[in-house]
């Protein structure tokens, strides 16, 4: 398959996704792109198909874009945050129902994890549902078995709630009252939301998406929370305000809500105020996006394009840890001991400059005492301790 055709085709991925080009990996779409042509006969045939939006050209490249990393309670601190901050609300106006949205939800351990959240703080007697959607149904089918192995239960998502029949178990079953409240449906996130809702979690999704992509579906997404309601993102999805939501604190939660009536102050007599501060800078590259292209170009073998791309990380993110301990085991793997110890020292510096369960953002989020770890045992070894 010719790279113009490959090329067309990341273009046609792009605008169905909304992922920006940097974050879709060619490799991925050249692997599906050439079983698509083996199943339909001939490339043009494949570009005709993406061109009219056949279905199953549309499933192949939404599926070689999806980047899938999910597990349970990811980012505890954000169901902290409801139980201790909407709980008593909905408590305290006795709510009859909660309605939960989980966007972009992949294989479902977030909607669960928002059911098992939801069912425990809700006021008694609380009808509670938590719609999960995802643009590939593969996923989706998944999540309507509700069987998880261990990769999607790990240590730095503690159980803050019940969720198994046996978590003992190898394949661990979700609860049936948790099944019971969670439905899951197909959604592009470039559409408009499918209802109002009390919660919404979008989380470590829009980080991949092209800008005017991830424009769109912050309106989306803002339209659809309810008064009292908050819409909960990723460290590094949202990159500006959002004028119609308020920025809850701690901002680096980065959750955004629109306020209960009763918790709005009286209008007071028009002062003049101040200009709005100017909006915050983009960041001129995606790591996670840069970083999961590296990691294709090292299985591929391509050590020195893996090493640019890290480079280019950290230049342009000095803070970006998992770059800064890439690069080190690369020159480690290719006996390079002196670079790979003045790497493993300044991941070492940073990751003490961390609280220990602190999450560091990345493909698999993990918490800063992994790093700081990595890089003591490397250095210990190196030094003969």
């Amino acid at each position: 398959m010719t790279g113009a055709t490959i090329d067309r085709l990341l273009n046609y991925a792009a605008a169905f996704t909304g992922f920006s080009r940097a974050a879709i990996l060619d490799g991925s779409v050249r692997k599906v792109a050439e079983q698509l042509e083996r199943t339909l006969g001939s490339e043009a045939e494949v570009l005709r198909r993406a061109g009219e939006h056949d279905q199953q050209v549309v499933d192949a490249l939404c599926q070689a874009v999806s980047v899938g990393e999910t597990f349970f309670f990811r980012q505890p601190e954000h169901f902290r945050w409801i139980a201790s901050r909407l709980a008593p609300i909905w408590l305290a106006q006795d709510r009859a129902e909660i309605r939960a949205w989980s966007a972009g939800c992949a294989t479902g351990e977030e909607a669960y994890s928002l059911a098992a959240c939801l069912l425990d703080v809700a006021p008694r007697g609380s009808r509670v549902s938590v719609l999960g959607t995802d643009l590939i149904e593969r996923n989706l089918t998944v999540a309507r078995e509700a069987q998880y192995g261990s990769w999607s239960r790990r240590v730095s998502g503690p159980m803050l709630h019940q969720v198994f029949v046996d978590s003992a178990a190898e394949r661990a079953t979700v609860l049936p009252r948790l099944r019971n409240a969670t439905n899951f449906a197909r959604h592009n996130l470039l559409e408009p939301a499918p209802a109002i809702f009390d919660v919404i979690f979008c989380r470590n999704v829009l980080v991949y998406f092209a800008p005017e992509a991830a424009k769109l579906t912050l309106r989306h997404l803002a339209r659809a929370v309810a008064q009292g309601g908050a819409l909960f993102f990723g460290s590094m999805d949202v990159t500006q305000n959002m004028p119609q939501l308020q920025l809850a604190k701690p901002g680096e939660l980065q959750i955004f809500w629109r306020q209960p009536a009763e918790l709005h102050t009286p209008k007071a007599t028009p002062k003049v105020s101040p200009p709005p501060p100017p909006p915050k800078t983009v960041r001129p590259i995606d790591p996670i996006a840069l970083h999961l292209k590296a990691l294709q170009q090292i299985e591929s073998g391509d050590r020195a394009h893996a090493q640019e791309e890290l480079e280019s990380i950290s230049r342009g993110v000095p803070d970006y840890l998992p770059a800064l301990l890439e690069r080190a085991l690369l020159h480690l793997r290719a006996g390079e001991k002196i670079a790979a110890g003045t790497l493993m020292r300044e991941v070492l510096r940073r990751a003490e400059a961390l609280l220990p369960d602190e999450l560091v953002p990345g493909p698999t989020p993990l918490p800063a005492s992994f790093y700081r770890g990595s890089a003591v045992n490397y250095l210990s070894k190196r030094d003969g301790k």
